[in-house]
């Protein structure tokens, strides 16, 4: 049974809905003078276990992520995920779609969000997928002096582009000249849906819905093929627990980043690496590999709530 009820009059304010056990809250939050789509998943069986932030990837939104939320609120993480900055339901309210105004600005939105969700005495992690992996794993290696995140779980990590995407490297330094001086220009991530998954299913989902865009701006590109690349380099500094995700078959980032910054880590780190051969992007929604994966993912917190 599913109940909807708005909780004012503004019905886009805050919508809740309970499903097989697990309450859901949509509702915006203002943070750095930006509005924020949220979704929240808590169990209505059980106190939270865990809090987990969630974090989309490039062009996506957080609501593709209901599934795996669901998984994980049933088990008693609780979840709370965004549109980040220029994405989804906030891009479209306010900023620049494809527009994430810098890493470090996003950072500190995670920061805020982590907040809302965050409990006393409750274990904290965070979850990223693409460019959402890149976002997570640098807001612990920077933010998390007071390790209130306990462990994070990257998917394809954005730490360099898959290679079709790659452009050369005077290309590359000719970009972050170009971004410096007027980095609200639009570019084509070139990105294709066939890059995504096999799921033609979520592949007729993504296509129907507006809130998936192919293009970002040049400011926000930049500081992506910046900051993956510092984040490999300084990876021998981080002191986070990781589970970290790849394919092989990855068109749109490349597990060579990933990999390069697994042997990084420190030796005595809590880390975990899983590579799959020849699968896509989208590892969570194959339909060989994803269920299993989330359960992957759902066991490995569950592991660390000590």
């Amino acid at each position: 049974m599913t109940t909807n009820q708005p909780a004012s009059s503004n019905a886009e304010s805050t919508t809740k809905a309970t499903v097989d056990g697990v309450e859901e809250e949509t509702s915006w939050m203002e943070h750095g003078n930006r509005q924020f789509y949220t979704h929240l998943f808590k169990s209505t069986q059980q106190p939270p276990l865990a809090t987990l932030t969630l974090v989309h990837g490039l062009g996506e939104h957080i609501d593709r992520y209901e599934d795996m939320a669901r998984v994980f609120a049933r088990s008693g993480i609780q979840v709370l995920g965004f549109d980040q900055r220029g994405f989804g339901k906030t891009g479209r309210r306010c900023g620049r779609l494809g527009d994430n105004e810098g890493i470090d600005t996003v950072s500190s939105d995670i920061g805020f969000i982590t907040g809302k969700v965050r409990q006393e005495g409750v274990p904290h992690f965070i979850l990223g997928h693409s460019m959402g992996g890149l976002n997570a794993l640098n807001y612990s290696m920077y933010c998390n002096q007071d390790n209130h995140v306990k462990g994070v779980i990257a998917s394809a990590p954005a730490l360099l582009p898959g290679r079709p995407l790659m452009p050369p490297s005077f290309v590359v330094s000719l970009l972050h000249v170009v971004a410096r001086f007027v980095p609200s220009i639009q570019k084509s991530t070139n990105i294709t849906t066939d890059m995504l998954t096999s799921n033609q299913a979520e592949l007729d989902r993504f296509n129907a819905s507006v809130e998936n865009i192919g293009h970002c701006t040049l400011g926000t590109l930049a500081a992506i093929l910046k900051r993956g690349p510092q984040v490999i380099a300084n990876a021998s500094k981080f002191n986070t627990p990781v589970f970290l995700v790849h394919a092989t078959g990855d068109k749109a980032t490349d597990y060579e980043g990933t990999r390069q910054f697994y042997n990084n880590l420190p030796d005595s780190l809590d880390k975990k690496y899983e590579e799959f051969v020849n699968e896509y992007h989208e590892l969570h929604f194959e339909e060989d590999v994803g269920p299993a994966l989330v359960d992957s993912y759902k066991q490995w917190i569950l592991e660390r709530l000590k």
